[in-house]
């Protein structure tokens, strides 16, 4: 359902008081000051604002005005929760969909993936909750397209899971402890980072160049830190689009096998075509590289399902803790996704999905080099670009002033691993949904 002007002003108005932006006692805008701002009729404003007072965020004062309301909370969180809350700040802006441009989400378009997935009926026997390496005809789908890339694989070195976050959260939690230090890509994936500091594991950023992760870093940090585990991503890197080269993937290799640390390839582009680079496995053969992978990208984000691919003995443990935590993964869910693999049908999504990427990219490209505004890594393919701003603009800022005009942007400082340094400002786009004249308009009213 799309939604109102009025759902939108206030789904901001919220998150900047939720977000103690707007602190308790804080007048807000006169109704008047708020229609011009946000160009609404004043009947519009005292709706937002009512709604604002029925939520408890907001108290009117006769005469005066509305003030920000005091927020009481029952009981503390524990501070790795808020420090984690705090990363996935813009995750929980995709999901309230309070924007009408996307073009910092993460997600292709609904429009692209609408009747990607049909109806299934589940087989005699399947009602149960099913076995805990997950539904064995999509296991068995996933390592024939393992093998058709070259890389020898069985269905027991495969473990379903809730999706790619969810692979994630059984590989933090049976490689690392509390107090551990691991490393990341820097820029990464900032829901990774939520997820450490929610495990209370340290995390140590590794610069990502335009050929992957900086080898040299890598063996430093590792040596330094002690560290196990790597998280990185071979392929079309989130954020910056970039992927592995082949020297760059054997030198990681050369550090994980003398550093005896585990190397974690979260990949979400592993099946889409047109994608350039060497993925670590391929060289590793799943010695040391643990791959997940998933089908939010490239069928549907509400299927949520995902796959790890590991040595056999990491993947029967990493089976057995998803029993325990979850029991298992959706059966139902997984025979939809096989048939539409055995029918061919994912292929063909799959490279109408590289060609209007490849489309959409060529174009977007050509409209931010008219502003000077080239992404500062070439991308590789995939979903994603890193474009770097003018040195006298906030990237946090510029996205506050978006948000205003109901722009979503992805600002660079949350990708960044290290905390309270100076970074080049930058945003991460999505190519699929930056070809909005809204967009580049308010581009060019902020240079």
């Amino acid at each position: 359902m799309e939604q109102t002007k009025t759902d939108r002003i206030f789904q901001i108005l919220k998150a900047r008081i939720l977000t103690g932006e707007l602190a308790e006692g804080d007048r807000l805008m006169s109704l008047r000051e708020a229609c011009r701002q946000y160009k609404v009729s004043k009947n519009s404003m005292v709706t937002v604002y009512d709604r604002l007072v029925a939520h408890g965020l907001v108290a009117s004062r006769h005469g005066s005005g509305f003030y920000v309301a005091h927020q009481p909370t029952t009981t503390s969180e524990p501070a790795n929760l808020r420090e984690a809350s705090d990363i996935v700040s813009l995750l929980h802006a995709q999901l309230d969909r309070a924007y009408t441009v996307l073009v910092g989400d993460g997600r292709p378009p609904e429009s692209w993936l609408l009747n990607s997935v049909p109806a299934v009926t589940l087989h005699t026997g399947e009602g149960g909750y099913g076995a805990p390496h997950g539904l064995m005809l999509l296991r068995e789908c996933i390592a024939a397209s393992q093998i058709a890339a070259g890389i020898e694989v069985s269905p027991a070195q495969i473990v379903t899971t809730f999706g790619a976050n969810h692979a994630l959260d059984l590989v933090i939690r049976r490689f690392t402890r509390p107090g551990d230090t691991v490393l990341v890509d820097d820029p990464g994936y900032y829901p990774l980072f939520a997820k450490l500091r929610l495990a209370e594991v340290n995390f140590v950023g590794v610069p990502r160049t335009p050929r992957g992760p900086d080898p040299d870093a890598l063996q430093a940090l590792a040596e330094t830190h002690r560290a196990q585990v790597f998280f990185t991503q071979s392929l079309a890197q989130n954020p910056t689009g970039c992927s592995i080269d082949l020297p760059t993937a054997h030198a990681i290799l050369q550090v994980a096998d003398r550093r005896d640390m585990l190397v974690i390839d979260d990949d979400p582009f592993i099946d889409l075509p047109g994608v350039s680079g060497t993925r670590l496995a391929q060289l590793d053969l799943f010695d040391r590289v643990i791959q997940i992978g998933t089908y939010s990208k490239t069928l549907s984000p509400s299927l949520r399902s995902g796959f790890v691919i590991a040595r056999a003995d990491i993947a029967s443990s990493l089976a057995e803790l998803k029993m325990i935590l979850a029991v298992n993964s959706s059966s139902h869910t997984e025979r939809a996704i096989a048939g539409i693999i055995r029918s061919r049908r994912y292929q063909k999504l799959s490279n109408q999905m590289s060609k209007r990427l490849a489309f959409e990219r060529d174009e977007g490209m050509k409209r931010l080099h008219a502003l000077g505004l080239s992404p500062a890594i070439p991308p590789d393919g995939g979903l994603y670009g890193w474009v770097e701003l003018p040195d006298h603009i906030s990237d946090l800022e510029i996205a506050r002033q978006a948000a205003a005009e109901g722009i979503f942007l992805a600002p660079g400082t949350l990708f960044c691993a290290h905390d309270g340094q100076s970074h080049t400002p930058a945003m991460r786009v999505n190519w699929s949904r930056i070809n909005d004249s809204r967009f580049f308009s308010f581009l060019r009213s902020i240079r």
